[in-house]
């Protein structure tokens, strides 16, 4: 059984320290970079309502709460655990209420971390692309859990929409793709633009820089220096595309100083290169893995972005060391979690707490928690310190 992620009171970090930290380990590296603070609080929703379809998810009850795209829910990718000798990075956010939050719950032991390798197995073949956007089949744990207590078996590391890291440095390590080709699978349906906009200032995490500098310290800071030199310019063009969708100032990605000179020749010879989708930039979201099925946008988030859909990922469901991990929880813990986060108190029945409607790929669309109230399946996976919001289920 793997380690369970922190739970909310160590995985969440307040935009405040987020930004100092980050100002102050970029600045002290990069004297050609200015700090600037930026109200996350205020910012834009990230999913533009003349890109995406407005047209949102059906609600399986009129209990689903209404919302929009939000940063602050997102998970971002995180490597921390692909290889022993990654320490874990947890500015990613896990949405909970804001009464439950205090400052000494917002200090993370682990902000600082060097991504020194990262831990991939070498595949005898490689599965077509079938196209299908259906649950892969999976061999449920058969670990043996205390009675009272409830079994997760989660896929893939990180919310799962958009570009899988650990596929993509797979697809360029063993199937020998290129980083236009591996952008075009995760984001269907776009194109790769040379904008030519190299000059200027853009930020992440409140820190501005040049173009160059800042995508490559962002960069380095998703995939480490060890990936395939496709899959880090895959990530680099994903990051670049990010940041210009945004207008150009991304809050919720971080920067790392001193980018090795291998991650800034891979962003130097995409520099300026984007994913676009109908003439303007794509939000191009990404994650550690996926449950060998990304995840479609609408079922994970709300906005139906039609290239943010559920794509076959067949190294994720055959490489991937997320695959298939096992949580168990005592029903007294999931109650509290879930009657804390939601504000009910649960019937006496555990049987009953957790109804899944499954989406695209296998992922959790929305869960009803004991008939009273349905949330988005990201949303629930957040309350329980889940890997991922695809995952099954099991009262024991």
């Amino acid at each position: 059984m793997e380690t369970r992620l922190p739970r909310k009171s160590t995985a969440v970090l307040t935009a405040a320290v987020l930004l100092s930290t980050a100002v102050i380990t970029a600045a002290s590296a990069m004297g050609s970079i200015s700090a600037v603070t930026e109200e996350v609080a205020t910012e834009e929703p990230v999913v533009a309502a003349t890109e995406a379809t407005t047209e949102a998810a059906e609600e399986p009850t009129e209990a689903v709460e209404e919302e929009g795209y939000d940063v602050t829910s997102w998970w971002k990718a995180d490597l921390s655990e692909y290889s022993e000798k990654l320490s874990t990075v947890s500015y990613e956010t896990v949405e909970v209420p804001e009464e439950e939050t205090t400052e000494a719950e917002e200090v993370s032991e682990d902000v600082d971390s060097t991504y020194e390798t990262i831990e991939i197995v070498s595949p005898s073949t490689s599965v077509p692309n079938s196209g299908n956007t259906s649950a892969p089949s999976r061999v449920e744990s058969n670990t043996s859990a205390p009675s009272g207590s409830f079994t997760f078996t989660t896929y893939g590391y990180g919310h799962g929409v958009g570009l899988s890291q650990n596929g993509a440095n797979h697809y360029a390590s063993y199937s020998g793709w290129d980083y236009t080709q591996i952008l075009q699978h995760y984001y269907p349906g776009t194109s790769i633009v040379q904008t030519g906009n190299t000059d200027g200032t853009i930020s992440a995490g409140g820190v501005s820089g040049s173009v160059l500098d800042i995508v490559s310290m962002v960069t380095y800071n998703e995939v480490g220096s060890t990936m395939a030199n496709e899959a880090i310019k895959a990530q680099a063009v994903a990051v670049y595309s990010y940041i210009m969708y945004k207008g150009g100032s991304a809050s919720d990605l971080r920067p790392k100083s001193n980018p090795p000179q291998n991650v800034v020749d891979a962003v130097k010879s995409v520099l300026g290169e984007a994913v676009y989708y109908n003439g303007s930039y794509a939000l191009t979201m990404f994650s550690a893995s996926s449950g060998g099925y990304t995840a479609s946008c609408a079922d994970v988030f709300f906005e139906d972005i039609p290239y943010l859909r559920s794509v076959y990922c067949d190294y994720d469901a055959g490489y991937d060391k997320h695959y298939g991990s096992v949580e168990v929880i005592s029903a007294d813990q999931v109650r509290a979690d879930l009657e804390s986060c939601l504000g009910i108190t649960l019937s006496g029945n555990p049987e009953n707490w957790i109804s899944v409607t499954e989406g695209a790929g296998g992922y959790a669309a929305y869960v009803t928690i004991d008939g009273q109230v349905t949330v988005k399946g990201n949303k629930f996976r957040g309350y329980l310190g889940l890997k991922s919001p695809n995952f099954t289920v099991s009262y024991n």
